[in-house]
């Protein structure tokens, strides 16, 4: 354990210098080609040939840039991840099947980092891929067999090869750990990386919070237009509650509720070492950033989230209590500081809904509205559907607990959930894919298959403690918390068996394996 009560002082001089080399010009172009995009995939909405465009003209960029130098073509697929939700920003239909933008860059960058490794050993007669070389290799290894049996399961099982099909897509992004691992061995990727991710987290709470605005005050271009094309390219979900509150959830958000545990760890520092005067520019930046980062959270009225966020904040707990051994007054000024920035965010989230021009629709009680979705597990359609789905799937699980039931295995099930009663008034409803993910993990894989999952993540939680205890490193200490947020979410809504989780997993992996073999010195 660690016996000192300080972390490594700040040089603040570099601190600004690192800051100001992160925040700089191609910080700026990111953002910019960010909103960008968004906009072109509005647009593409009202044009199928806008969207068509952009499709192939993304497509081409990332292919030629990823020829020149693959980080940038994973910059893109990463900044499509982080942004895009489900994946369908951009998309092609092809006899009937709608390709989305992520497939085909997922297959422009694993096959321009293929053909590379493969020229390499042409060439030099030795194949050199850096993932296999790491102490992570074997669990991969393990869980990607399974993976296989999973796809083999399903056929002898005689599930539909549609839905085993599009069951294991998803699966597939863990192939990235070998082109993350190949560019993650040099630190100005590593910020390159840093900089699309900010850039998106930022750009998701500005998304949030103008959507908010937009359906609170019934702006002309909220009900039909930003409605249905956040429905069709499936970035997100908006519903109104009750008093005319709009609930506004993008499956992406994920990426700001972790990146609101990375800026907590950073303001914790400061307050730790009694540093906050020093270094005011660097508190006020961070304070701003919780207060967006948690308004989103709660914009969202994602229960998942708020569940990640609780467990969260018990995480950092842990490690300021038991790792880093903190004095309980500096535990308690970090404790305030967060209840600060709740109050803040409650009240940044009445005064948009509720800010008279153009005049608000609203009359609802923000209190009353928090309380009331956070205790409401029953009765309202999504928890409802939630709760029945739970024992058919428990019941299908115990069938083959072992070796599973393969990728594509269906349950069947009565929900509420509207749009699925506009279809089936019964409310019958068969599926594949379920919202409590860790149990969709064992239907699929089984047990062990499910046990190989989690052994990853207890290997990267292991040797992120180690890392931590030779230095105390406020990146591992959020990469940490963020994929365990992560495998809590997961619980009651699917991310570890989807490209949002796999790939934060991904990154995480890479990153710490980085840092613990090459950077153990890196502050």
């Amino acid at each position: 354990m660690i016996n000192k009560h300080r972390l490594p002082r700040f040089d603040y001089k570099a601190r600004n210098d690192n800051l100001k080399e992160f925040f700089n010009r191609e910080f700026n172009l990111i953002f910019l080609l960010i909103i960008l995009v968004e906009l072109i995939s509005f647009a593409g909405y009202f044009s199928f040939l806008v969207s068509a465009i952009a499709f192939f003209v993304l497509a081409i960029l990332t292919l030629i840039v990823s020829f020149y130098r693959l980080e940038y073509g994973l910059a893109i697929l990463l900044a499509e991840l982080f942004i895009g939700s489900m994946g369908y920003l951009f998309s092609f239909s092809f006899n009937g099947t709608n390709i989305s933008l992520r497939i085909i860059l997922w297959l422009i960058v694993m096959s321009v980092w293929f053909g590379k490794m493969i020229f390499a050993w042409i060439k030099n007669k030795k194949l050199n891929i850096v993932f296999c070389k790491s102490s992570f290799f074997k669990y991969f290894v393990i869980l990607f067999i399974f993976i296989v049996l999973g796809i083999v399961n399903g056929f002898i099982n005689h599930n539909q090869f549609k839905n085993i099909f599009f069951d294991f897509n998803a699966w597939l992004y863990f192939l990235l750990i070998f082109p993350v691992y190949e560019v993650l061995q040099q630190e100005k990727n590593i910020k390159l990386i840093g900089q699309v991710f900010v850039a998106s987290s930022i750009w998701l709470v500005l998304e949030t919070l103008f959507l908010f605005f937009a359906f609170s005050h019934n702006l002309i271009i909220a009900p039909f237009t930003l409605y249905y094309w956040i429905r069709n390219t499936r970035i997100g979900e908006i519903t109104m509650i009750a008093g005319g509150f709009p609930r506004i959830f993008l499956q992406s958000q994920i990426f700001v509720l972790t990146g609101f545990f990375f800026v907590s760890m950073i303001l914790s520092r400061l307050i730790i070492n009694k540093e906050l005067r020093q270094n005011l520019k660097l508190v006020v930046i961070n304070f701003v950033l919780l207060i967006l980062f948690l308004t989103t959270i709660l914009i969202s009225f994602s229960r998942s989230f708020w569940l990640g966020l609780i467990g969260g904040v018990l995480i950092c707990w842990l490690i300021w209590l038991l790792i880093i051994k903190i004095k309980f007054k500096q535990f308690l000024l970090i404790n305030c500081w967060w209840l600060l920035v709740a109050i803040v965010s409650v009240i940044l989230m009445i005064v948009i809904a509720k800010f008279p021009y153009p005049s608000s629709t609203n009359n609802f009680n923000a209190v009353d509205i928090l309380s009331n979705r956070a205790s409401q597990f029953t009765g309202e359609a999504g928890a409802s559907s939630r709760w029945a789905l739970l024992p058919k799937l428990w019941t299908k699980i115990i069938k083959e607990p072992i070796i599973g039931q393969g990728f594509g295995a269906t349950v069947t099930y009565q929900t509420k959930d509207p749009r699925v009663l506009k279809i089936n008034p019964s409310g019958e409803y068969t599926t594949y894919a379920f919202e409590w993910g860790w149990l969709d993990v064992w239907l699929k894989l089984g047990l062990f298959g499910l046990l190989a999952y989690l052994a990853i993540i207890a290997k990267i939680s292991i040797t992120s403690y180690k890392l931590m205890l030779r230095k105390q490193n406020w990146l591992i200490f959020g990469l940490t918390i963020g994929l365990l947020i992560i495998t809590i979410v997961n619980l009651s809504s699917p991310y570890a068996n989807h490209p949002l989780g796999i790939g934060f997993l991904v990154l995480t992996t890479a990153l710490i394996d980085y840092f613990y073999q090459y950077k153990n010195s890196l502050a």
